[in-house]
């Protein structure tokens, strides 16, 4: 049997120790050590719909059960508000299936004649959910970090060893990592070390990994929490974020509050300054006043190799960008997945390794691409807006010029696809004005199967706006305390 010990207690080390105990089940030893000061960073956290499906295949949950255990409230999109000034722009989950559109050609015809929609996506900001939420439809949640913790440790409990301790030593070889020792309870030996000790990266950096800074592109470093009441009388079905001079502010719905923050860039403004704004922000738009100190900083970054000798780093210890489109979760998820598929024998494999690691390039090359296009607003109105215009992505710079000339391609040729859809993408670039829809015409009209691609694009714009009008949308906060009924 092989033994894997896993530093660090909070939502990286958890849920890493839930998929780790689902897939190998008795093959494996688990044993987590868990520094009980060492809490949860944030007040709210919004997910992606692949945090929905871990709760239903690794944990066996329904979505009704998810919500009911973790409190949580359902996330269907993110409203920007003032990335272009005095304007705002939603970007959603699936709302139809895409399997059931073979290539989604839609927007050809949706945005060429003045109604798109969102495409398959969600595009309303509202408290509204579908009265069926079920696989069909891409769902995710908003939760509070000490929820999700107390019961994915409650869900452990049974089936791991949990020691409550901190580490008070790693000893390594510079290429694995022979022990970890607790300062209460002794060494630990293991086939496998986990780091998901946070932004420390304690484990890790025993084993001198390469730093990739990433802060040209994505300069936001730091975050002020802070929690208001909903003093409203509905829960919104969305993420805000709305953009201020020097970053922009989250907005997170949980059932009974707002988790919000500000987030900015130590480059361009002080902590001092932040706090200034997010509390004139905070008067205007709650009544209450800022009252924490407290402040959350990071490096925006990755390690190149995330998976070294016996050591695998997961969640912040693998790397951390803006948490803009809530992709840490799905970044967790994913590596996890790929380490479980590719390490399945848990054997030293060299290629195995070398695999998982440019992969993990390969998903910041992604992220940081895909986060760096919201910045496409082409502002100049601060020092950091001006920043953020002047440092695009060569692929951000890219596809706007070719939306000047021609429009997103749409017929799978373009790397750029492989963790979102393509209405994630139109339906941004269409927020920020990035299309030229005359350009966009004539590239359409040059194509050899022209005619039939407009005939498709109709035929399906008409399907997914039929499903969209079929579905009955029923009042997501009345939904939610329906299900703390008790049942009779």
């Amino acid at each position: 049997m092989k033994k894997i010990v896993i530093v660090g207690g909070g939502t990286s080390g958890l849920i890493a120790a839930a998929m780790m105990d689902n897939y190998w089940k008795d093959n494996v030893n688990i044993t987590l050590i868990y520094d009980p000061d060492n809490k949860n960073i944030s007040v709210g956290e919004g997910t992606t719909p692949g945090f929905v499906d871990l709760f239903e295949e690794t944990l066996g949950h329904t979505r009704q059960d998810s919500i009911k255990k973790l409190d949580a409230t359902i996330k269907l999109g993110i409203l920007f508000k003032n990335w272009i000034p005095d304007e705002e722009y939603y970007h959603g989950f699936s709302q139809v299936n895409i399997e059931h559109v073979d290539d989604n050609y839609s927007s050809i015809h949706s945005l060429l004649n003045d109604c798109y929609d969102g495409g398959i996506n969600f595009n309303h900001a509202n408290g509204l959910i579908p009265e069926n939420i079920d696989d069909d439809v891409a769902i995710a949640f908003h939760i509070t970090a000490d929820n999700i913790s107390d019961f994915l440790f409650d869900y452990l409990k049974d089936r791991i060893t949990i020691v409550d301790d901190k580490i008070s030593r790693v000893t390594s070889d510079g290429k694995n990592i022979q022990s970890v020792t607790g300062k209460n309870t002794g060494n630990y030996h293991a086939d496998l070390f986990v780091d998901a000790s946070g932004f420390k990266s304690i484990l890790l950096n025993e084993l001198n990994p390469e730093w990739v800074d990433l802060s040209q592109h994505l300069p936001i470093d730091s975050a002020i929490p802070f929690k208001v009441p909903n003093n409203t009388n509905s829960i919104p079905t969305y993420t805000l974020s709305e953009a201020t001079k020097n970053g922009w502010i989250w907005q997170i719905p949980t059932q009974d509050r707002f988790g919000t923050g500000y987030l900015y860039s130590s480059q361009f403004t002080t902590d001092d300054e932040a706090r200034e704004d997010y509390n004139k922000w905070l008067l205007y738009n709650h009544g209450v006043q800022l009252d924490t100190d407290r402040i959350i900083k990071w490096k925006t970054g990755y390690y190149k190799d995330v998976w070294i000798g016996n050591c695998f780093a997961v969640g912040l210890s693998g790397g951390f960008t803006e948490p803009l489109e809530a992709l840490s979760h799905q970044y967790l998820i994913f590596m996890l997945e790929i380490f479980m598929s590719m390490n399945s024998t848990l054997k030293s494999v060299e290629y195995n390794r070398n695999r998982l690691n440019r992969c993990q390039e390969r998903f910041f090359f992604d992220i940081t691409n895909f986060i760096n296009l919201h910045y496409c607003t082409n502002r100049n109105d601060s020092p950091f807006w001006k920043h953020m215009t002047n440092n695009k992505t060569e692929w951000v710079a890219g596809i706007e010029d070719k939306c000047k000339e021609e429009f997103i391609d749409l017929f799978k040729t373009d790397d750029m696809l492989d963790h979102w859809d393509n209405d994630n993408f139109i339906q941004i670039m269409e927020g920020l004005h990035i299309f030229n829809k005359e350009s966009f015409r004539e590239y359409i009209n040059s194509r050899k199967n022209s005619e039939y691609l407009h005939s498709d694009a109709k035929k399906q714009h008409e399907y997914i706006t039929g499903v969209k009008n079929s579905m009955t949308m029923i009042d997501h906060k009345e939904y939610l305390n329906s299900l703390k009924l008790p049942f009779i």
